[in-house]
């Protein structure tokens, strides 16, 4: 009877195997293109162009890889693009690159990355391992991860800013961690990028890892990707949260000094990339606090901003600024990373509204003027611009533009840094109290005032050329645009302070034809100058000696 139970259950798993779909293969269609041949079908496009050779081979071999993702789980949708031009493999949403690339591992990284939306290297890295079945280290995390904190963020996986070491441990815990979510059901949440904490707690706890780094940073789980790609760290991530590109050149990295700081610098990329978020989500919560009529009528503007680029590297000509926006793209360029902020507002009062086709057509001044108000009222990141004052106070050969200068102007600019410091005291602005300085908008205001009323006279001692504080004889706004860049620093935030942040921000869709101060504010340019002087003089104290 036991015999003819399992006989029987053996024709029934037979039958069953029998009955089962099969998974067809992925079926494409050919079609010519201009200077190329194109596969596509729904959800599939394959485009080889004509200048690569033996184009019926590349394409098997792609479609021979997309079939064993499609076997794993349905392809949702991919294009892929191959060209002799594509040198430097392209991370946006086409996969694009030459021949040679599709026979590396990471391309087939890659089309489990686009097949299914993918943005977490780690998540790519399990997925690569339990499709193409890969040897997989045998690791002790416990040990490892007792000496180091747990992240998944992509950035550890790249040698420029890893050891050897390191990336074997994050692969190998990135690949045990995606086996064992797909054994406890989670390949759905795997492909849609939304893994929880909670979802990999009890691994953590049956391998004896700590997270308390990881739930530090847990806005960074699903949405990041990292490439690591002709002498560039690339950054990538979703465009509905806070989306962006860093790009970093890691060329001296490679070919110059020993790495010795890996695992601090992943940690650094990481606390920066938050403080990214913290600041964006502060100024939006400041303009939807202080200016409450115009965050309504702009919130799907301000929400919406295109995706940046921003990129680490000195620009090609001598730029004396810690960062700028190149006008006409998304790219915004960061000498000095606390000026990431600065750039952003600039970024965010004019590439979304033209996106949605709202001149913006404001005063470069005026412009100026908003970015650094935002900035060093809302911004976590102003506390590090305030250390950096006091730090070039007590180092006054720090400053720009001393370089050449004689020794007269030197000992000037030395007594006025002294002068500074001083001003800083007797308004209980000092270096050991930045933190007190940062929750109090007034300290915020007045601390930055002091330092480009300071920035200003040190800056007309050493050329001995005295800053423009702008004419506009017709009193129109566009006039006053002649006022120096960094005494717009000042006179901007005075403005808005005095007849406040909605009046200002309505400025940035306003027609300027014609548009004068009196009918703005109800003065004229040179009454505003004039009230201008005496707030500061009003506000801060021992200020007046050197306006």
């Amino acid at each position: 009877m036991k015999n003819r139970k399992i006989i029987l259950l053996l024709i029934i798993t037979i039958l069953l195997i029998g009955c089962s779909e099969k998974k067809e293969p992925i079926k494409l269609i050919e079609v010519s293109g201009e200077g190329s041949t194109i596969y596509e079908n729904d959800n599939i496009k394959i485009k080889i162009a004509d200048n690569v050779n033996e184009k019926e081979t590349i394409y098997t071999s792609i479609l021979n890889e997309l079939q064993k993702i499609d076997e794993f789980s349905p392809i949702e949708n991919i294009e892929i693009q191959i060209s002799k031009q594509y040198i430097v493999p392209n991370i946006d949403k086409i996969i694009k690159c030459d021949a040679k690339f599709i026979e590396t591992e990471e391309f087939k990284k890659e089309l489990i990355k686009k097949s299914y939306g993918i943005y977490d290297n780690w998540i790519s890295e399990g997925l690569y391992a339990k499709i193409y079945n890969t040897e997989k280290s045998q690791i002790d995390f416990a040990t490892y991860y007792s000496d180091n904190e747990f992240s998944l963020f992509g950035a550890r996986f790249f040698e420029p800013f890893a050891s050897k070491e390191e990336i074997e441990s994050v692969k190998s815990a990135s690949i045990d961690l995606v086996e064992y979510l797909l054994e406890n059901n989670k390949k759905m949440e795997l492909i849609k990028n939304n893994i929880e904490l909670s979802d990999i707690e009890a691994w953590a706890k049956e391998k004896d890892i700590d997270l308390s780094y990881q739930r530090e940073i847990e806005s960074l789980m699903n949405r990041m990707e990292v490439y690591d790609i002709a002498d560039k760290l690339i950054i990538n991530t979703r465009e509905e949260i806070n989306g962006f590109k860093i790009d970093i050149s890691i060329a001296d990295i490679k070919t110059g000094h020993e790495k010795t700081e890996q695992y601090d610098t992943s940690k650094k990329i990481e606390q920066i990339i938050l403080r990214f978020d913290r600041d964006i989500l502060a100024i939006k919560k400041g303009i939807e606090n202080d200016a409450p009529r115009f965050y309504a009528e702009y919130k799907e503007v301000l929400n919406n901003v295109p995706k940046i680029k921003y990129i680490f590297e000195m620009p090609s000509e001598p730029f004396r600024g810690g960062g700028y926006v190149m006008k006409g793209t998304d790219e915004i360029y960061l000498i000095n990373i606390n000026t990431q902020v600065h750039e952003y507002c600039h970024f965010l009062f004019h590439n979304p509204f033209i996106k949605k086709d709202i001149v913006v057509n404001k005063p470069s001044g005026l412009d100026e003027g908003i970015a650094n108000y935002l900035y060093v009222v809302y911004s976590e990141t102003y506390g590090k611009w305030i250390e950096r004052t006091f730090y070039v106070i007590e180092n006054p050969m720090e400053r720009n533009g001393v370089e050449n200068a004689t020794s007269d102007i030197l000992i000037a600019v030395e007594k006025l840094s002294e002068k500074q410091l001083n001003i800083y005291t007797e308004n209980n602005i000092s270096a050991n109290n930045v933190e007190e300085i940062l929750k109090s908008k007034n300290k915020r205001i007045l601390a930055s005032h002091v330092e480009y009323s300071f920035t200003i006279k040190i800056s007309e001692t050493i050329t001995g050329d005295k800053l423009s504080r702008g004419i506009a004889p017709l009193d129109l706004m566009n006039e006053g645009d002649s006022m120096d860049y960094v005494v717009n620093f000042s006179f901007i935030p005075y403005l808005i302070e005095e007849y406040g942040l909605e009046k200002i921000l309505y400025l940035n869709v306003a027609s300027f034809d014609g548009l004068t101060y009196k009918e703005v504010f109800g003065k004229t340019f040179e009454e505003l100058k004039v009230d201008w002087m005496n707030y500061l003089k009003e506000t801060i104290k021992g200020i007046e000696s050197i306006l």
